[in-house]
Parts: structure tokens; sequence; C-alpha cells
């Protein structure tokens, strides 16, 4: 075991020591522990102490240290064996849905005591889609920070002075078909950062390991549904990282494939021509042109016995059959309708990726067996599944339920399962309905993403986004306010690595300011559905287009820029994998690396940027307010017409729980500020008064609106929105009522109907800053933006504060509250 895995498992041991989630009691492994000979007396001793103190997990913690199995039977004979010395814990008072359910034939079950249950509601989870490869390496030097994007000028000269002597053909080459060196470790490094973004949830690319000479470095090409890819690390590196998410009680999310693997085989007619990519055929070429392919490329010799080199053909070796792969070629991806089963879209190898024969029921049962001993492994919360619409509805629904009938045996009743379903708006209506409660979500990848960036950048009018929750229903007369429930039905989807639909490029590319993605993330987590923020967002990720794209809007890799900024990029083949993720011979000195902005060398985790800033704060007030999450959704029109507004006007929509309502104003516009009114509701407005709940305005001075209309007089005279303050709500009988908003370009306004949210007011300072309290959870909230306040946190301010006069109003706030223990202590700051 080399050192680098042997402080993976002791980070392992201990996350999982740690895990707040779990309870048991489990049996010492100290005798386990030490038939580990390769480990040293350290590791041991440290690994020994820390589960002789608290529960393990030896059967998982032995599999880890030895080679992942090479068959499912493999595994099993591996578990069986292992728990023979390791069994199942016991515990007194333990009820039956807390004990692990064991099964007379040992199975993935058996891998772990016990598993982290899902959460209660998934419409309060915030993603976060990320590339492994391209996401972070763990070594991001604080001296290589990118404090600047290209959304402004000033930024694209700072950029420009950075990328001054690389060859834009050269980076873009990089990141079209190389490795860059993200790996599981860096995710693990960057928890902190995306916790801070008010992420919740992380979807990982897919990790399994790849045909080695493909380069497939987006995870689609798998050869190994058993392992972890060792670009990316191994599968300790895998547990480790969920261990410590949940750990933050952050959930993960895997990207997986079960329609095709990586180009294991190839197509070699009796001539001896080889034709990777053969032209489709309804039926399937002959057996005797299926040549399996090791890991250099080339044909295997038939006298190797089929391959056992790591790389070779594939794994499982269940799967090593003609029989496994349809064998049709090459053929349009599109065509044929949605319910044909033997339609050529549902048959044809995905260009050089293979096509599984998931008509052979041992072939689709060795797929969902495969990812039964993944999730067992890891611990993963939900799985993001590839490729839907080319399965047919049958295998879909079999593979689906089946997973969804394991995770609820292994405590986890509500596994997620989200599925992109490209070709647009209707394949995921049909889908999401054929397979029913066995398929959680759908990806909203099609004409409404495109919809909502439109709106978001001012493109647009309101209209077709909105009207869109309709399309979605397939219902159109259905009004937006019944669709409380569509929440659970998609993922609210800007950019990601694809766009099946619209423009290959970024939200950030031609944006008219550094913060217009503000509007873009407002949409996300203000309407319905599940919002999914895509990786380098946060940081005006542009696609690099300032720096002279050769194919705007047409290349998918300019949606994929490394955010920790490679160097170099790693080398091809055998030669990339190298020892392990930090072997420095895997990196190909002559290849630029594909860093973000069309740098190298440069990363881009900038906590201050605007767009982060202001993510984590709308993600913060979402958190606040449940309406935000499961409410009914209502468009409002300007007062006065029947209008949503033209493009780039002012719009607003309310969400409603009860009798909460959340009202949400946002000004698309890039470059101007803007001004109005918007009705609403009667029957609240009679009975409650309207509060500010947050406003995103950043800016200090004119020039953090560089490239807009906004001038130092237009800032100095713009109406400030503080937190909790009520806002004048115009009323014209008994029957009209509406506020009147002025934002800046490309800001957002959410006020809330108080009476019913429950806040109580602690301290008003007079650096504008205002502590309030909901359901236990304590906030920040400064003009410029908000955070989590623990308790301590607050405790410690309120003890070193010399601010009298917020000391005076917090005492009149807190006569009834838990503060109470502490605010007669005598203070002498406070006195002064």
């Amino acid at each position: 075991m080399v050192e680098s895995d042997r402080e993976t498992l002791n980070a392992l041991i201990e996350a999982l020591r740690r895990r707040p989630f779990l309870c048991g009691a489990h049996g010492a492994i100290a005798a386990d522990l030490r038939r580990a000979a390769e480990q040293d007396d350290e590791a041991i001793s440290k690994l020994t102490q820390t589960c002789l103190r608290d529960p393990g997990e030896p059967v998982l913690l032995e599999m880890l240290r030895r080679p992942a199995p090479r068959s499912l039977e493999e595994a099993r004979q591996l578990v069986a064996g292992l728990r023979a010395t390791n069994p199942a814990p016991t515990k007194a008072g333990m009820t039956v849905d807390d004990r692990m359910p064991w099964p007379f034939a040992f199975g993935p079950s058996h891998i772990r005591n016990w598993y982290t249950p899902s959460p209660g509601d998934w419409r309060d989870e915030v993603f976060y889609f990320l590339l492994v490869d391209r996401f972070s390496d763990a070594h991001e030097d604080p001296a290589k920070l990118i404090g600047n994007d290209l959304t402004t000028a000033t930024g694209r000269e700072c950029i420009a002075r950075l990328s001054e002597g690389h060859d834009w053909s050269g980076w873009e080459e990089s990141g079209h078909e190389r490795y860059q060196g993200g790996t599981l470790r860096g995710v693990l490094s960057k928890l902190d950062y995306l916790k801070g973004l008010g992420v919740t949830t992380i979807w990982l690319s897919p990790v399994l390991q790849q045909c080695v000479t493909s380069e497939s470095y987006h995870g689609y090409g798998i050869q190994n549904f058993l392992d972890v890819d060792p670009h990316f690390g191994t599968r300790a590196d895998l547990c480790l990282l969920v261990a410590e998410a949940h750990n933050r009680s952050m959930r993960v999310i895997l990207d997986v494939i079960f329609n095709h693997t990586g180009m294991v085989f190839t197509y070699v007619h009796p001539d001896g021509k080889r034709e990777d990519t053969p032209p489709y055929t309804s039926g399937s070429y002959d057996e005797a042109t299926f040549k399996p392919l090791g890991e250099d490329g080339q044909p295997l010799d038939p006298q190797q016995g089929g391959g056992f080199r790591r790389f070779d053909y594939i794994y499982p070796l269940e799967l090593r059959s003609s029989a496994s792969f349809v064998r049709a070629g090459t053929g349009n991806l599109g065509e044929g309708k949605v319910f044909d089963t033997v339609a050529e879209h549902k048959r044809t190898d995905f260009l050089s990726l293979r096509k599984l024969n998931l008509y052979n029921k041992e072939t689709l049962d060795t797929i969902i067996e495969s990812y039964k001993w993944l999730i067992a492994l890891s611990d993963v919360d939900g799985l993001r599944i590839d490729t839907f619409k080319h399965t047919t509805p049958e295998q879909a629904t079999t593979f689906t339920s089946a997973l969804k009938e394991f995770t609820e045996r292994i405590r986890k009743h509500a596994f997620f399962l989200v599925a992109e379903c490209a070709g647009g708006d209707e394949w995921q209506i049909n889908y999401s309905t054929v397979v029913g409660r066995w398929l959680d979500a759908v990806l909203d990848i099609g004409e409404q993403r495109c919809n909502e960036e439109r709106l978001a950048k001012g493109i647009v009018d309101p209209m077709p986004y909105f009207s869109g929750y309709n399309n979605l229903t397939n219902n159109t007369l259905n009004p937006i306010g019944c669709l409380r429930n569509f929440g659970y039905r998609h993922l609210n989807v800007v950019n990601d690595h694809d766009h099946v639909c619209g423009p290959k490029l970024r939200f950030a590319a031609n944006a008219c300011n550094n913060h217009q993605y503000t509007v873009a993330a407002a949409l996300q987590l203000f309407t319905l559905g599940i919002p999914c923020l895509y990786y380098g967002c946060e940081q005006n990720l542009a696609s690099g287009v300032a720096g002279g794209d050769s194919q705007p809007g047409n290349a998918d890799w300019l949606l994929r820029e490394a955010m920790f900024g490679p160097s170099h990029a790693i080398k091809r083949g055998l030669g990339g994998v190298g020892a392990n993720t930090e072997d420095p011979s895997r990196i190909d000195d002559g290849v630029v690396g594909f860093g973000p902005h069309h740098t190298s060398g440069f990363h881009a985790f900038n906590t201050d940027s605007p767009v982060y800033e202001r993510i984590a704060a709308l993600s913060l007030v979402r958190a606040s307010f449940k309406a935000l999450r499961r409410g009914r959704q209502y468009p409002r029109v300007h007062f006065g017409t029947d209008s949503l507004g033209s493009p780039g006007d002012l719009f607003c929509w309310t969400r409603v729980l009860g009798e909460e309502e959340v009202l949400i104003v946002c000004n698309p516009h890039g470059m101007n500020t803007q001004t109005g009114r918007f009705n609403l509701d009667a029957d609240v407005a009679k009975k409650q008064n309207y509060c500010v709940a947050w406003y995103t305005g950043c800016a200090k001075q004119a020039a953090d609106y560089e490239g807009t209309s906004v001038t130092e007089e237009l800032l100095k005279n713009a109406p400030t929105y503080k937190a909790l303050t009520p806002v004048p709500v115009s009323r014209k009988g008994d029957r009209e009522f509406w506020v009147e908003v002025t934002l800046l370009p490309s800001e957002v306004c959410k006020h809330f109907e108080n009476d019913s949210c429950r806040l109580q007011v602690l301290v008003i300072s007079s650096a504008r800053a205002i502590y309030f309290a909901k359901k236990k959870h304590y906030f920040l909230q400064h003009a410029d933006r908000t955070q989590l306040c623990s308790y301590g946190a607050f405790k410690k301010w309120f003890e070193n504060s010399t601010d009298a006069v917020a000391l005076d109003l917090f005492r009149s706030f807190v006569s009834a509250s838990p503060w109470a223990a502490f605010v007669e202590k005598p203070r002498e700051k406070a006195k002064r």
C-alpha cells in the first residue's frame, strides 16, 4: 500500500468515527488491522485506537486495502469471508428498521454496518455539478488566484497579461483532448468553499475507471464498473470524500451510465479492416467482427484468454461476452420515436462508446448489481443517470426500481435518482411520466434552460420561462399557482457541461457586468424545482471567449475550463496514470494547462468574487424561508397592466406556502437602473405588512458597476433596502395593492410577509448590521452580505462589542429570549 493510500485510509476512519448521522455499536477491529502487514506500526496504532473508542467499519476498510474485485462473484465471496470474522453489530433496544437486513446470500449491503439516511425533502437542497478532472487538484497556490474575470474591461486587461504567450489553439486543444489533473482529493479540499457558497449537495461527474486510451476525462467511457479511475484517485478517496461531506451535513450524488461503456471493443471485418465507428445496422454485426481491446488500444491476442490486465477489455468479468453488447454500429442519436423500443437512437453505439445490450436480462442485471456495490461501498446519496432516453421505458423502469428497492433496504428511504433526457422538454415529460415514482426528477436541459438564461440576461420577456412550467405539466391550462409538487420533478439548470440545447457557451460569455449571473441564480434558487449550479458560475467562467475562440458556441469542451488552473496537462494513456494522483511523472510539460479564462497556472477559487458573495447570500435566504423551497409560484404582472414585462424590464414572482408569501423582484438589465410597480395578493396585503428579506446590492462605489450606466450620483441616490425594514405598500380601494421597487443593474430584491415568518430581530448596530434568529439559526445581515452566525459567534460578538447603541437595542429585544442568561452579565466595554 502506497503512502497516499495509507493516509487516505487513516482520514477515512477518522471521518467515519465523527459521522453525525449515524449511531450504534460495532466490534473492535484491532486484530484485523494487524493483518495489514503493508502498513507501518504508527498507522496501525492510529487505526486501532480510533476504532476501539468508536464504531468502525471493518469490512469496508479491509475491502479498500485490497485491489478492486474483478467480478461480482469475487466481490460476494470477499464480503462473505470478511463477514465470517466480522459479524453484523447488534445493539439493545434497536428497532427492526434500525438494523441492517441480512439476507441468506451475502451482497453489497453487507459492506457497511451503517448507511447515511436520505434527507427529508430534496427540494431543500442546493446542487453543485462539477467535473472532477476540471475542478481542483488540492494544490492551488493562494498567490496564483485570479481576482478578475472576462466580464469587464479591467478584468480582460488583467487576464490578458496573465495569458501572454499562450497560444489559443494549444489551450483549446488541451481542454478538448487531455486530462488536466483534478482529483477526488481536490474536491475534498474544497468542501468548505462549497459550503460557504450555500451548496448542500455535490454532483460528481462519473468517477469509475475509464478506457485508458480514450482520454475520456469527463468520465462517460467506463471500462471497469467496480473501480475508481486512477486519474481521479482511489475507492478510499471516494469514500473519504463522501464521509467528510456527510460530516458537514452535505450530500453527494454520483453520475452513472448504464446505457453504454467506453470503447472496450472494435469491429474488425474478415478482410482485416478495423472500424471503430461502422455505419448503423438494424441488426447486429457478425460476432466474428467483435474484437475486445487491450490497454494499448489494440485487439487482444486470443491466446491471452480475454485479458486480465487492469485496463484490458471490460470489468466485471460477467460482461465479457459479445452478447453483452448490441453491436449495431454508429447511427443517429435522435432517430426514432420516444417509445419505439427498437428505434435507432435506442440501439446505436454512442459514437465510439459501446451500447450495452440491455435487452439481455443478464447484462441489465449485471449493471444493476455493479451499481449496488458502488452505492454500498461509497454511501452516496443518489445517482444522476446519463443518456436515459437511449434506453427503453422498460429498461429504465427496471434499473431505477431495482436501485430504489435496494436503497430502501439500507435505510436510504429517499435515495435520489435524476435522469438526463436529452431532446427537449417533451422527452423529459415522457420519461418522468412513464418511469413514475422510481425516478425523482429530470434535468431541465431543454428549451426551459435556454429560456431561463435568456430571461436572466434580459434578452426575452418573462412569459416563455414562466409559461414553461405549465407546458412541463403537459397541461397548458393549469395555472402556475397549482404547481407546488412540480418542484420535486426537475433540477433547475442554467449551465452544464454539454448544453444539448442552445449555444455551447457559459452564461458569463458576453455578460454585461461582473454580477449578471445573480439574476440567473435567483431564478434557480427561488422558482419551482431543485437548483443546480454548475462549477465556475460563481467565478464567471466564460468559456474563454475573450481569447479568440475558434469555435464560438460549438465546442462543448469550452464549457469545461479547469478552475484550479493547471500549468500543464496530464500525459496520454498509461503515462498519465502514474503511481498515484500525486506522481509528478504524470505531467506533460509540453502541453499547456486548460486553466480558467484562457490562462494556465492560475486558479479561480475567489470567495470575494461578486457572484460568489451574491449566490452565498441568496442560498442563505432560500434556506431561511420554506416558501422559497416548497411554496406555490405566481408570476406577478406590472401594476395597471396584464403584462409580466418586456425584455430587459424588471420582473417579479411570488412563492406562497400557507399564509407565508415571499415576493422576488429582479432587474435583468445588465446596464441600467430600473423602477417598477408590482401587484400584491390583495387578501394577504390587507392583513400583513411586507418587509425586506434581502437585497443583493453589494457595490459601494460606481467603479464596482464598470460598464453600466451607474454613476456615483445615481449610486448615492439609489434606494437603500435594509433587511427586516417595512416596505411601503400602496393601495387603491380594497382589491388593488402594489409595491414600487428600484433596482441597480442585475440585482435582486426579496420581500416577505413578516407576521407568519416568526423572525425575531435581535440587534441593529450602527454599522447597519442586523442579527436575527429563525428557528434557532442565527444570521448576521450586513448591507453587503449575509452570513450564518452560530450562537457561540454571536455570544462572542456580544461580549466584545463596543457599540453601546446596538447593545441597548439588543437588550430591548431579548427579555423573553434564550439570550437572557448572559445579557445581564456585567460588561465593562458595554458601559463605554
